[in-house]
């Protein structure tokens, strides 16, 4: 299987080992970022934590969590899990689903996002039994390096073939969950699988950089430069 578009040029790039330590979990003032690169299906950014900042390119040494090819502050928004719940915290201007937001609002599954007038940014929960966000783009408004959305984190995500997964994965004979223990991403599935080529029971830690590949899957991770 190949990587569709943008993501072809990895395809072709030698693999590395997963030696470059865990992928531990940030503090709470900046969440961390990986690329998830699927073989045949895409790339998304996979954003862990439970608040997440939107905003634009700044010259600082830190950028928002989701940063956009926008003209929008570093600091525009931020989405956050509370419970079971998604809010939005606007700090530019806002509007969710057609009402203008000026104070934190209730997000649901399905709700369009647009910041200042011109972004804007599709809000859904896929599956019940995580509560994980996606973020998808619905304006020409993306980050710089190239992805088909974002994963917003906060407990699992599902990778498999159905509608309800995170990311819809359709050749896939069963899913794959990514998942966090005591700060560290980890992944299981009832297929088999290896990582970096050498075969594994049941889960697996994630390091930078790992490839897990089955007979008929294929995914790396790698943690962001920011």
């Amino acid at each position: 299987m190949g990587l569709p578009g943008a993501v072809e040029a990895v395809a072709g790039q030698q693999l590395r080992g997963g030696s470059a330590g865990r992928l531990e979990l940030a503090g709470p003032a900046l969440m961390d970022r990986y690329i998830l690169w699927i073989d045949g299906v895409g790339a998304w950014q996979l954003c862990v934590g439970t608040e997440f900042q939107i905003g634009g390119p700044t010259h600082e040494d830190v950028a928002a969590d989701i940063c956009l090819m926008a003209n929008l502050s570093r600091r525009h928004a931020s989405l956050s899990r509370n419970g079971e719940d998604w809010f939005i915290h606007p700090q530019g201007s806002t509007v969710v689903s057609g009402r203008a937001v000026t104070r934190p609002a209730l997000l649901r599954s399905g709700d369009e996002i647009c910041l200042a007038e011109r972004v804007r940014l599709g809000f859904r929960i896929p599956s019940v039994l995580a509560g994980t966000a996606m973020i998808d783009f619905e304006s020409h408004h993306r980050p710089a390096q190239f992805v088909n959305g974002i994963i917003l984190m906060t407990d699992r995500v599902l990778l498999g073939p159905r509608k309800d997964h995170h990311i819809c994965c359709s050749d896939w004979p069963d899913v794959v969950v990514i998942y966090d223990q005591a700060g560290v991403l980890r992944c299981r599935s009832k297929l088999a699988f290896s990582v970096n080529g050498s075969r594994v029971q049941d889960s697996v830690e994630l390091t930078d950089g790992t490839v897990v590949s089955g007979e008929e899957f294929r995914f790396r991770i790698e943690r962001q430069k920011v």
